[in-house]
């Protein structure tokens, strides 16, 4: 395997984490809970200024 394609491996996991974690941060609120910290930082959502906001 190449560099190339090592690279172009690493950056489709990382999009596909991207938007894995994009759709746990939208169901997660869909359904009223709380979305995991990891989550929340992976799309790159500050958690604790996230969870201080009241409804």
């Amino acid at each position: 395997m190449t560099a190339r394609n090592r690279t172009l491996g690493s950056r489709v996991r990382a999009l596909t984490d991207l938007f894995g974690a994009a759709a746990a941060c939208a169901a997660a609120a869909e359904a009223g809970r709380r979305p995991s910290r990891d989550a929340l930082k992976r799309v790159g959502i500050d958690a604790d200024k996230y969870y201080g906001i009241q409804r």
